[in-house]
């Protein structure tokens, strides 16, 4: 190859080089140094208040979105005798705290918190009697969020590190 075809290719190759040079410096930039905007938050606080028994519903904060549910004595009679239909009945496979790792899935048992996201298409979510299911398809969860049986297996729902104050009006989600 002549040196006057050679000179542009070379250039491109440098050219390159550097680009990716600045690329990979940038990235570890970004991992070594905690640059948020401003509107992400360290955590996010929920004012709760109003729950019905059985009922669940859904709170909104930024991109944030959490379902609660305030579960009533016999919901968490059926959820520790009901295990036959659970994909996961001890949650073993779960994306969970410590403290959420028995049969209620959850630090406080009149309490159900976790992430509005299904684990099978990572649709919102919505109630239906006492199950939770995903918008765009069939999973759906018990009032504990552990995986119904169904056509495909998928994760129990995915529980954040969260507190809530002593009278349980005011929730707060650490992501």
């Amino acid at each position: 190859m002549s040196s006057a075809k050679r000179k542009p290719l070379v250039s491109l190759i440098r050219y390159c080089a550097a680009l990716f040079g600045v690329a990979i410096i940038y990235i570890l930039l970004d991992f070594a140094i905690d640059i948020r905007p401003p509107g992400v938050e360290d955590s996010y606080r929920f004012k709760v208040r109003d729950l019905t028994a059985d009922q669940a519903s859904v709170l909104r904060q930024d991109n944030l979105a959490i379902l609660i549910i305030k579960r009533s004595d016999e919901t968490l009679v059926h959820l520790q005798q009901t295990t036959s239909n659970l994909q996961d009945p001890e949650s073993r496979y779960s994306n969970q705290p410590a403290y959420a790792r028995n049969p209620y899935r959850s630090r406080h048992p009149g309490y159900f918190v976790s992430y509005a996201i299904g684990t099978d298409l990572g649709c919102p979510l919505v109630a239906v009697e006492q199950e939770v299911r995903e918008t765009c398809g069939k999973a759906s969860y018990d009032f504990a969020g552990r995986a119904l049986k169904g056509e495909k297996e998928f994760q129990n729902l995915a529980i954040p590190d969260y507190n809530f104050t002593n009278n349980f009006s005011t929730l707060t989600i650490k992501p």
